[in-house]
């Protein structure tokens, strides 16, 4: 998974650049419309980018993360075949974790549309704003409803796309007021439409009344307005991050009736559970106890029952997890009458099904492309802006995930293969340059060898 620039600068035909660019836009859908339309163009752009891969007279190598990613992915794929072959049971999903295979060839898809980047990222922002502002229902969110917004099966799936978009466009904006090389027509739509797209997703985000989204947007927020601060002078950046804040502190004032209503009753019931726990209770008798409280909100008391039951098959395989077999187990757990099988919880999706060994994998996989970005943004290959969007990005998707299983959804699949194309492109220069430097070495060697 190294690079040369053969594949950066192979020439593309102009249906074939619009194909891509297109394609690209929709591998990102699932944020406004929650649909399987993704799986299908990052197929598309995986063939391209493979026709143009094997075309290539010098082939770069796969580096380790490479080979790491497609062989994580053959043994997700082995294994389910090989429990399918025994037991039958084709479990819940579970062939999605094999994703990680095609991150490799989705880098070098990337890197072949990379030059129409800041045409797609606009592209991008258009289309957020005029779905945010043809699906926001205004008066029903300021009434006290409770919206659905975008495309999407429920108001949970849409808050978190709506955290994505704000987050992103929070960067995109920040880019193009401190980038004074930037285009200048992409930068007037940045300031016209980020700041409406902000602000339309927090009455968004508001109105879905998604509290694990909330919780994650307070963790992040404060982070975002401090990396804010980087990009503006000091008393220009203080100005606008005090201002923003006192507009949503006003804001929520002026709606604390209606948060406390939602949230309330799930934060008295978590205070009374974590109670019990410090008072030295059992674990388990505290957590069957706020289950059958008439007290405990519904959303909280199904998680639990779903939490406890998913600790139990994570204790009982805690290595190796239970594989495409999981389901099956799940039918002998304590609560296995709960209507869900969506643990609402992405890190317990991955512990039931993989165990201990597939968590630190994983977390192998995601700290290495992380690093990738980081060292991309360091060698100057990417804006800090692209750097704060990947990581702040997924800062605040991580969050989402201990509330409700997002990587499961539409949206994780597409913001796994967006973001792991974007590292493993990342990779793929920074490969090509330290080979580049290696072969300036040699030659440098052989001349005063020569001499």
């Amino acid at each position: 998974m190294s690079a040369t620039p053969a594949i950066a600068t192979k020439s593309m035909s102009l249906p074939l650049t619009i194909l891509g660019c297109v394609l690209w836009l929709l591998v990102a859908s699932p944020v406004f419309v929650e649909r399987d339309t993704y799986r299908y163009a990052g197929a598309i752009l995986a063939i391209i980018a493979l026709f143009h891969y094997l075309g290539l007279k010098d082939r770069p190598r796969t580096n380790w993360l490479g080979w790491l990613c497609m062989a994580w992915g053959t043994y997700v794929v082995l294994r389910f075949v090989a429990i399918y072959l025994m037991t039958r049971d084709l479990g819940a999903s579970d062939w999605l974790f094999a994703f990680p295979f095609f991150f490799p060839i989705l880098g070098v898809a990337f890197s072949l549309y990379a030059a129409q980047l800041e045409r797609i990222v606009a592209a991008f922002f258009a289309v957020a704003l005029v779905m945010l502002a043809a699906t926001t229902h205004f008066e029903r969110i300021f009434s006290g409803e409770t919206v659905v917004p975008l495309i999407m099966n429920n108001q949970i799936h849409g808050a978190v796309a709506c955290g994505l978009i704000l987050i992103s466009a929070s960067f995109w904006l920040l880019h193009y007021m401190t980038t004074k090389s930037s285009n200048a027509a992409f930068a007037r739509f940045a300031y016209i439409a980020a700041p409406l797209i902000i602000v339309i997703c927090f009455v968004a985000i508001y109105g879905a009344k998604s509290k694990g989204v909330w919780l994650a947007l307070v963790v992040t927020l404060p982070i975002v307005g401090l990396v804010a601060l980087t990009y503006l002078r000091r008393k220009m950046g203080l100005v606008i991050i005090v201002c923003a804040a006192a507009l949503l502190t006003a804001g929520v004032y002026a709606v604390r009736h209606n948060l406390d209503k939602t949230a309330g009753p799930t934060v008295a019931a978590t205070i009374s559970l974590l109670e019990g726990i410090e008072q030295g209770s059992d674990f388990s008798g505290v957590v069957s106890g706020t289950i059958e409280s008439t007290t405990t909100p519904v959303s909280m008391d199904e998680r639990l029952q779903l939490w406890y039951n998913a600790g139990e098959l994570i204790f009982s395989a805690p290595v190796f997890g239970w594989g495409n077999e999981w389901l099956e187990r799940w039918h002998q757990t304590r609560y296995a009458h709960v209507q869900y099988t969506l643990m609402h919880n992405g890190y317990l999706e991955i512990l039931i099904r993989f165990g201990a060994f597939g968590a630190v994998v994983m977390t192998a996989i995601l700290a290495a492309l992380a690093a990738s970005v980081w060292r991309a943004f360091r060698s100057g290959f990417i804006p800090r802006a692209a750097f704060h969007t990947y990581m702040l990005g997924l800062f605040y998707f991580a969050l989402t995930l201990l509330s409700n299983s997002n990587n499961r959804l539409a949206i994780g699949e597409s913001l796994a293969l967006l973001s792991s194309a974007f590292a493993c492109w990342c990779n793929m220069q920074l490969s090509a340059k330290s080979a580049a430097a290696h072969e300036q070495t040699a030659l440098a060697g052989q001349g005063a060898t020569q001499a």
